[in-house]
């Protein structure tokens, strides 16, 4: 009886409405899906015209060949994008509050002049232009789906059928993920076998393509084929699913657990040291919070049983425990806003510890308590951001170009608001600086809040995208400096620039010497009689070469000092651009010049202590007679 229960309570999850409703166990016919995906279309015309449409321009896109070029269809491909959730909801909101065939089909229309209005927005070369736009696809994104999840239920009381109408929404995704994952490797292992039994040369391009196809129309239409119809019916249901509870007991609760011994640990710390990690509190804050949120909101339904247990003091105590770590969590921002400036990162996670105090005193001193407001408030936050003057875009790219107009203007590069070539060399941490700034606005915004301080063109030669920042940099007269993600922390990471030309004039030989780790390493050349062999610890290089008339010539190349002036110069900092001079150590004796070009090597240092952990390098050697006879490195 129980397994009965089971498997209709799997069956109702799962069905995709392309079953024989007289019997349900009988597979269904080609004609009964058909008009099951029929029906599902004309439940959902505009949602499902915009996935075909946004597949298709995809499509296209995945299988240009040839320079980039500007096209309309980043701006088609993104408003469809946008079109699926929003489309969807006005949909269900008009389901659910019963409106009138022409009330829904205006709300529609409305819909998608909001759409073209947001694709007049995107640039029609998306392919080099700034990542912002993507970024606000992504904010929207999250704000349209929080518009799905609370719309229908926007209205006082049916909490009961809001939460039920999310479970569902839950369901629905995860069903249409694994059925369409299970379709395209299906169809991905066909075309691997067509193209190797077949020599059919498929090009790789087509898996991409098939993969849009998947899951841009079928898995939407899945998806839709199992929304339940009856909206309003949802709030009688009682039923809860024992996989949620099991979820959140031996998961998301002990990691909620976890986080706030491991947050509470940390805010002791500082208050007795007032020592602040880079970055660790806000993310340890935010794993916290959205664990316990999402735990409180799946056991929702259940919190009231008789069989609860720990959930009533869990959802009496929870917002109280939140709040030293709500109120820690702008004090952290502000420390690196204030040392680095805003950028949409940091403007986000503002934006969340706004959000998050609200939620906290919503929670504490409200007498509703209604789970609506999460998603209806934190929707709000990221629509309003999305846009504006006061929207994170504006004002990350107004903070950073603030920064970096302080930094030329203090270095008397910018005068009068023109740049000018500095008379002596720009310090290192502004080059870090600028070059960092540089980096971030080529990347996200583009040059034109910079481009009236210059009197040449900041665009490529191209004219899709910008100058490299590397160019850009060498325009102001400062040297490029590409810091590497993970600097800090003992470890350091230097890369030679590989734009950059070497002279290696005058020599007969190159071994190159690939991922070199720690551990005595030898390269013999036996045609040269040539050896080349590592110390233990990558600190020396020695080469060897045999002479029958001559014997056996040494010379040792001194690793060790280069990495020490590389950890000196740049602050033991991780550089993914060195300037290959400083990458490179010279040296000879009796019969032979050598050079060895580092072109990557990681290294740990902790006050006076330094270890290799490994390089690679280009050895360019030459043998000669008239050399003097003492070994020296340069």
């Amino acid at each position: 009886m129980y397994l009965g229960k089971t498997t209709i309570r799997c069956r109702a999850l799962f069905s995709f409405r392309f079953v024989d409703p007289e019997n349900p166990m009988k597979l269904p016919s080609f004609e009964l899906v058909l008009q099951g995906a029929f029906r599902t279309f004309l439940r959902f015309p505009f949602v499902l015209c915009s996935a075909l449409l946004g597949t298709v321009s995809a499509l296209i896109l995945v299988d240009h060949e040839g320079p980039e070029r500007a096209t309309v269809l980043f701006n088609i491909l993104f408003a469809s994008i946008l079109g699926i959730p929003l489309l969807f909801g006005l949909t269900i909101v008009a389901e659910k509050r019963a409106w009138g065939r022409w009330r829904s089909l205006g709300a529609q229309a409305l819909g998608i002049a909001l759409l073209v209005g947001y694709a007049f927005t995107v640039p029609t070369t998306l392919s080099a232009g700034p990542a912002f736009h993507m970024q606000r696809l992504l904010v929207l994104l999250i704000a349209l789906h929080l518009f799905v999840s609370v719309g229908p239920f926007l209205s006082a009381g049916e909490q009961n059928g809001f939460w039920h109408y999310n479970k569902t929404l839950l369901f629905r995704i995860l069903g249409a993920l694994l059925y369409s994952h299970i379709l395209y490797l299906g169809l991905t292992l066909a075309l691997a076998a067509l193209d190797q039994l077949f020599t059919m040369n498929m090009p790789g391009k087509r898996y991409a393509e098939l993969w849009i196809m998947t899951f841009g129309v079928l898995n939407t239409w899945l998806f839709l084929a199992g929304i339940p119809e009856d909206l309003k019916g949802l709030d009688r249901l009682t039923e809860y699913p024992k996989s949620l509870k099991i979820l959140v007991n031996y998961a998301l609760a002990p990691l909620a657990i976890i986080y706030v011994v491991i947050v509470y640990a940390y805010i002791a710390k500082i208050v007795f040291s007032w020592e602040w990690s880079e970055g660790w509190i806000s993310k340890l804050i935010i794993g916290f919070s959205a664990t316990g949120i999402l735990s409180l909101l799946l056991l929702h339904p259940v919190r009231d049983s008789e069989d609860a247990g720990w959930l009533k003091p869990a959802f009496r105590w929870f917002y109280v425990l939140m709040i030293p770590p709500a109120l820690m969590f702008p004090l952290a921002l502000w420390r690196r806003i204030s040392e680095y400036g805003i950028t949409e990162a940091r403007y986000g996670a503002a934006v969340l510890a706004v959000w998050l105090i609200f939620i906290v005193a919503y929670f504490l001193l409200s007498k509703a308590k209604s789970i609506k407001v999460i998603p209806a408030s934190l929707g709000v936050f990221a629509l309003v951001v999305g846009f504006g003057s006061w929207g994170m875009f504006h004002v990350s790219e107004q903070s950073q170009t603030g920064r970096l107009r302080e930094l030329l203007v203090r270095e008397k590069i910018l005068v009068d608001g023109s740049v000018r070539k500095p008379a002596a060399a720009v310090r290192y941490e502004d080059s870090k600086q600028i070059s960092s700034i540089l980096d971030y606005l080529h990347e996200v915004h583009g040059f034109d809040g910079i481009q009236p301080w210059f009197g040449e063109n900041l665009r490529s030669d191209s004219a899709l995208g910008w100058k490299d920042p590397v160019v850009v940099a060498g325009m102001l007269g400062a040297e490029y400096v590409k810091l590497w993600p993970g600097s800090g922390g003992g470890f350091a990471t230097f890369s030679m620039n590989q734009n950059l030309s070497l002279d290696v004039r005058g020599f007969d030989r190159m071994v190159r010497l690939q991922y070199m780790d720690r551990g005595r390493r030898k390269v013999e050349l036996r045609e040269d009689g040539v050896v080349l062999e590592l110390s233990a610890g990558l600190d020396t290089l020695v080469i060897i070469m045999k002479d029958g008339a001559n014997g056996v010539r040494t010379l040792g190349i001194n690793i060790r000092r280069l990495a020490s002036e590389l950890i000196a110069e740049y602050s033991g900092e991780s550089v993914g651009n060195v300037p290959a001079e400083k990458m490179t150590v010279s040296g000879t004796a009796e019969g032979i010049r050598a050079t060895l070009f580092l072109r990557s090597i990681q290294i740990q240092h902790r006050g006076e202590t330094m270890v290799i952990n490994n390089l690679s390098a280009d050895v360019f050697y030459a043998k000669e007679d008239g050399l003097a006879g003492q070994s020296r490195n340069q």
